[in-house]
This record gives C-alpha cells, sequence and structure tokens, in this order.
C-alpha cells in the first residue's frame, strides 16, 4: 500500500520548559471562552462550501494549481499551532513555521465542485472519529503536562498518541479541503527524507 499522501512530522525536543504548561493552559481556556466548539463547526460547513465555490469560478486544476500553495502555508501554521498546544514542541508558530514541524501533501487528485461538497458527508465519520480521539487525547495530555511540570519531559506514550492525533486531524482538514483524494488514516508517516515530495 502506498503511503498516505498527508505527512507529519514532529521533532521533539529533549526537555520541555515547564512555563510552557501555563501558556498552553491559558490559550485553551480563552479559546474555550470564545466558543471554540462553535467556530469549529462553522469552519466544518463552510470549508467544503468555500471550496466548491472556487472551483466552480476556477477549475479544479487551478484550485491546485493557485489555491494549493496557499492552503499548505496556512495548514502548515495550523499543524505547528496543534503541536505546540498538544505539548509536542515549545515553538509556537510565527509568521514562519520551524523546521520541528513538517507537513507534506502529494496531490492525488483533481476536485469537483461536487466532490468537494460530498465530502461534508463522507467525512462525518472521521470527524465523529477525530472527536473521540480529542477525548483521549485531553487525558493524555494532562498525564503529560503533570509529567513535563515534574520531570520537564513528556512520557513517549503521550506523545505518540498526540502526534497520532495531530496527524489524523491534519490528514482531515486536507481531504476536507480537498487537497488530498484518500480518506484520513492512522498510518504513521514515513520520514519525508525518504518520500518524494509533489507538494501543493
Amino acid at each position: 500500500m502506498l503511503p498516505h499522501p498527508v505527512r507529519v512530522h514532529v521533532t521533539r525536543p529533549e526537555q520541555h520548559e515547564r512555563v510552557h504548561v501555563a501558556i498552553r493552559l491559558a490559550i485553551a481556556i480563552a479559546i474555550s471562552l470564545v466558543g471554540g466548539a462553535s467556530i469549529c463547526s462553522v469552519l466544518y460547513l463552510l470549508a467544503p462550501a468555500a471550496v466548491a465555490l472556487r472551483i466552480t469560478g476556477r477549475g479544479g486544476e487551478r484550485y491546485e494549481a493557485e489555491d494549493g500553495p496557499q492552503l499548505l502555508r496556512a495548514l502548515h501554521w495550523l499543524t505547528s499551532a496543534f503541536a505546540y498546544l498538544w505539548l509536542l514542541t515549545d515553538k509556537f508558530p510565527g509568521r514562519a513555521p520551524g523546521d520541528d514541524v513538517l507537513v507534506d501533501i502529494d496531490v492525488d487528485a483533481t476536485p469537483t465542485a461536487g466532490s468537494a461538497l460530498l465530502r461534508l458527508v463522507t467525512s462525518l465519520a472521521a470527524v465523529f472519529l477525530l472527536a473521540l480521539l480529542g477525548l483521549a487525547a485531553t487525558v493524555t495530555w494532562l498525564i503529560g503536562a503533570v509529567a513535563i511540570l515534574a520531570t520537564r519531559r513528556l512520557p513517549s506514550f503521550c506523545a505518540d498518541v498526540l502526534e497520532a492525533t495531530l496527524r489524523y486531524q491534519v490528514r482531515l482538514i486536507a481531504y476536507h479541503l480537498s487537497l488530498a483524494r484518500r480518506y484520513p488514516s492512522f498510518e504513521s508517516s514515513a520520514p519525508l527524507a525518504q518520500v518524494p515530495p509533489q507538494t501543493v
């Protein structure tokens, strides 16, 4: 089986700074206060509609060629932000995300407006699964945060669970934006250096 076209790799630090646990907690509380779940729900409905609108006006090939690179940059930033929030790195992304979080996408299909809208239905199971993963990841995050406060290290089992959740989340977003045809999966990413990239 070919590797998944959406690959995510995070270079984990040897030690974590304890202060970042408090910063992450403050960010999480702020996101919940402004209605983070509601924003995600709106984006879930809006993204495929926006993609379908762009494809209707410009065609699938132009969407890939012109919008794809901008979406990939935004997805890279978002992945770096989630990697920070999920304890995987102590570097919050700036304008240019660091090399500790890498995202690579092989474009494997030219989307249509109909296929973009259809993902509102076909991605429901993946969204439900991601919600369950999010609950497990939240418990794992609490264990990891306590470990960082005590030892400045994130246990490998916590990092593995959190990185798998992040990878699945990024694959779902890429699928939802019609950047990847393949459905999100749990398979681990091959080392990016070993896979010839065809990034958008």
